[in-house]
């Protein structure tokens, strides 16, 4: 009994043994397919997406490079042939309006920032005590006339002397000859007394005149003019204000500008009259405006300054550099319709062409 007990738990265990062995091969044959060839790298791809950023990184360091390389060659061939500054300025040239004579300002005719055209009138000053000094001229002009007729009636018409009271006998004719001769010196001197009165009439008659042109004046200089064509700055004259000879009243500003670009002296090697500059304004930074290199200054910018700056001594070595003015005149053509708007002092950067 025992044996067959025995016998039939051994079957049973085998028979479970059996089922394990075929639950495994079965799960194995599941996931087989799952496995990889042997030919493949799993690690490949995770190991190129670590390759990419640097390959992009790389490519954009390549490009940079030679688009550095393109720039550094442009810069250095537009380098050879330009000089650059950006320390330059408009110049004009500008009239003081000056008083000539004193007086009070009547009226002002012009306003700030107005154009006005030569012998405009700017300023009004009070004529009226100029127009009585131009009267009592004519007045002593008309006196010195009359007095130089009457100085010239006088010379033909020589009163005779009176004859002596004592006669000399009429047959002394050395007496009478005497007497004859007295007067006749007489006559001479009195004739030549009224010449000398008529040539100091003549000379008063032309300090008259000369009186006269100059009250004229006087009373010209009343009405204050534009001696040239502009545009009115810097007004500071009021109706009612005493002014004194010499005065200035306003400005006013040509509309001819060109422009001074201070150049380092290591630039003006190649730079001659006559090249073509390119001028940009700070007031138009969007336009280009066309300009000629004048001419050189003959000294640096610090050596025309009020105090001379960087005056090197017999025993210093100064090796600062210094900046040398170069006068650019604008073509009419670039400036045609900014001639008022491109102003005195007003910021520019220059280029030159210097082939």
């Amino acid at each position: 009994m025992e044996r067959l007990e025995s016998s039939k738990q051994t079957e049973q265990i085998t028979q479970m043994d059996a089922q394990k062995t075929s639950v495994s091969e079965h799960e194995v044959t599941a996931i087989a397919p799952i496995e990889s060839p042997k030919n493949e790298k799993p690690a490949s791809r995770p190991r190129n997406r670590k390759l990419l950023p640097l390959l992009i990184v790389g490519a954009t360091l390549g490009a940079g490079a030679i688009a550095g390389g393109i720039y550094a060659y442009r810069y250095m061939q537009f380098a050879k042939y330009h000089q650059v500054t950006d320390n330059a300025y408009v110049s004009a040239d500008i009239y003081p309006v000056n008083s000539r004579i004193a007086g009070v300002v009547m009226a002002v005719a012009s306003k700030d920032n107005q154009s006005v055209k030569p012998g405009e009138v700017l300023v009004q000053l009070d004529p009226r005590e100029y127009q009585v000094s131009l009267a009592q001229a004519k007045a002593d002009l008309e006196l010195a006339k009359q007095q130089a007729e009457v100085a010239r009636q006088n010379i033909n018409n020589v009163v005779a002397i009176d004859t002596p009271t004592v006669r000399p006998p009429a047959g002394n004719p050395a007496a009478q000859a005497k007497i004859a001769a007295s007067r006749s010196q007489s006559i001479n001197q009195q004739v030549e007394l009224n010449r000398q009165q008529y040539k100091t009439a003549q000379a008063a008659i032309a300090q008259k005149q000369a009186q006269l042109k100059q009250a004229e004046l006087q009373l010209s200089y009343t009405k204050i003019t534009a001696m040239l064509g502009g545009q009115v700055g810097n007004k500071e004259v009021r109706v009612g204000q005493q002014v004194q000879p010499g005065q200035t009243l306003m400005s006013v500003v040509q509309p001819n500008p060109w422009v001074v670009a201070n150049f380092k002296e290591t630039q003006l090697e190649k730079i001659r009259p006559g090249q073509k500059a390119e001028i940009k304004i700070a007031a138009f930074p969007s336009r280009k405006f066309i300009g000629k290199v004048d001419s050189i200054s003959p000294a640096s910018f610090s050596r025309f300054a009020p105090t001379p700056q960087n005056s090197p001594s017999a025993n210093s070595n100064n090796n600062t550099v210094q900046r040398v003015p170069v006068k650019i005149m604008l073509e009419p053509e670039s400036i045609r319709g900014y001639e008022s708007r491109i102003g005195p002092g007003i910021s520019a950067d220059v280029t030159v062409e210097t082939r």
